[in-house]
């Protein structure tokens, strides 16, 4: 059987990905006729997805954070033979990942152990990693200026037990816990010619521990700002009702919950 090597730049806020295509790598070697190129996550072979973020003191309950979902779109199976931190290895230690093996359509989770950061600093992170296959070895690269994240340490504490919301970077957001449908309320950062306002879907049903935007008709890409659970509303950890905007627009954290939906405080 032939090998297929195929190294890719890739990583940070945005996604990185392979397919069918042209583009300029590192190095490449591959089977006659195949080509590759950085494209839209959901029509590659390696999705590599991440967001920056902020994390409370014990994002999980055991010291750790999430640094990256690889997603699997090869006919094979593939796994995770290798995750190497570049920047960022002064405050991260013990990255984990299951290298077992997972199918086309399924996903794989890196995550690491926070360590040494303070409350309100932020540092950059790169994460490469190797993936394998019966006909296939992918190296995603998180090397690049544009292709880092950012961990920052919140100057608080959240209470693990009141987490039900995880937002994420890029204005997207998820509720926790085991799958199941929940009737929500959804509001949405939108600007209209420079003017921030928000608007609320009520009563949508949506599914748990997948992305809210995109069970959301017309939402496009505002960002979504508070969850509302039953009589409790999760907010962004960077709202700012002052400005009626994020503070950090590309971080994400856990929702903190509230009595009252986010606002703006001039339309208060």
């Amino acid at each position: 059987m032939k090998r297929r090597n195929l190294i890719l730049l890739l990583g940070g806020a945005s996604s990185g990905t392979m397919s069918v295509g042209t583009g300029a790598f590192s190095s490449m070697e591959a089977e006659r006729g195949v080509e590759v190129s950085v494209v839209g996550d959901d029509s590659a072979y390696v999705g590599y997805n991440e967001w920056d973020k902020t994390v409370p003191e014990d994002l999980r309950d055991d010291g750790t954070v999430h640094l990256v979902t690889v997603t699997n779109r090869f006919r094979e199976a593939i796994s995770i033979v290798d995750a190497v931190i570049g920047n960022g290895t002064d405050v991260l230690s013990e990255v984990s990942y299951d290298d077992a093996e997972f199918g086309t359509g399924e996903k794989a989770e890196i995550t690491g152990r926070v360590e040494g950061l303070t409350p309100g600093e932020r540092v950059e992170v790169e994460v490469t990693v190797t993936v394998e296959g019966a006909g296939v070895t992918a190296q995603l690269f998180g090397d690049t200026e544009t292709r880092r994240f950012t961990i920052e340490r919140e100057d608080r504490d959240v209470a693990l037990e009141s987490v039900e919301v995880e937002f994420f970077g890029g204005g997207n957001a998820e509720i926790l816990g085991d799958d199941r449908d929940e009737t929500v309320d959804i509001y949405r950062l939108v600007s209209n010619k420079g003017t921030n306002s928000i608007e609320v879907d009520n009563g949508v049903e949506v599914a748990t521990e997948q992305k809210l935007r995109g069970q959301l008709s017309g939402a496009g890409g505002d960002a979504i700002v508070g969850v509302a659970l039953g009589d409790t509303t999760h907010i962004h950890p960077q709202w700012d009702s002052e400005n009626c905007d994020l503070s950090h627009p590309n971080n994400g954290g856990f929702g903190i919950p509230s009595d009252d939906p986010p606002s703006c405080d001039d339309s208060e």
